[in-house]
């Protein structure tokens, strides 16, 4: 079983000691992401990211002054909202073993990430404007032959892969019916992972047991490859 999650554009680079260090799954198909990026001025950068100011000035010198920059651990580095939902700091060595052997974060420069794999500051997403595809660059199904995949990753992200998952949503009831709303989707996305990890969930019956934030697994709405949780 692998679960896969998304990255997130904001970071904090650290370091954990219950991880081993970890180097690029696909460092070839890395370099040519990279490439790209160095070839960007800073305005094609701005447009192609849609950043500008203080952000588009610190992912420039970020992209061009990659190679001399520190290294930090993937999972630890990630303070998004699906990040922000995790007990981070109640996690010991049991949990970051089962961090280690089960998660994988799907990422636009680095394709396939473990949790102890070194990375560097960076932004970028699957849609940036680059001169290059990223959805056609990255070719990770292989990676993923013979597992089931749990998928806790954006639809941005998910697209990456061509393959069977079990899908995971998150739905809210309004009006009488029931809606995706993005930021409590991520929100409970980072509970679930949490729930998780934190008992050490391997099949799927028990991840159904999920009762976090008021949610339920729903039946009538789950099938076999989507399970949802209303509330």
């Amino acid at each position: 079983m692998k679960i896969i999650i998304s990255p997130s554009k904001t970071m904090d680079m650290q370091k954990n000691n219950y991880l081993i260090d970890k180097e690029l799954l696909f460092h070839k198909e890395h370099k040519k992401v990279l490439a790209s990026l160095k070839k960007l001025t800073k305005k094609e950068l701005g447009k192609g990211l849609s950043i500008k100011e203080n952000l588009l000035d610190k992912t420039y010198n970020d992209i061009n002054s990659f190679s001399g920059a520190s290294t930090s651990h993937a999972f630890p580095s990630y303070t998004g909202l699906v990040y922000k939902n995790l007990d981070k700091a109640s996690y010991k060595e049991e949990e970051y073993s089962y961090i280690t052997d089960y998660i994988r974060i799907l990422d636009a420069l680095y394709g396939v990430l473990e949790p102890g794999t070194l990375i560097k500051p960076y932004r970028l997403d699957m849609k940036a404007k680059i001169g290059l595809n990223l959805y056609k660059h990255w070719n990770i199904d292989q990676y993923f032959n013979g597992e089931t995949i749990i998928n806790l990753a954006s639809t941005e992200f998910s697209s990456m892969l061509h393959i069977d998952m079990t899908n995971i949503s998150f739905l809210q009831k309004k009006d009488n019916k029931y809606i995706n709303q993005a930021t409590y989707s991520k929100m409970a996305r980072g509970k679930f992972l949490d729930y998780l990890i934190k008992n050490k969930i391997t099949s799927v019956k028990k991840m159904k047991k999920f009762n976090s934030d008021n949610y339920q697994f729903n039946e009538p709405l789950s099938t076999e490859f989507n399970l949802v949780f209303t509330r």
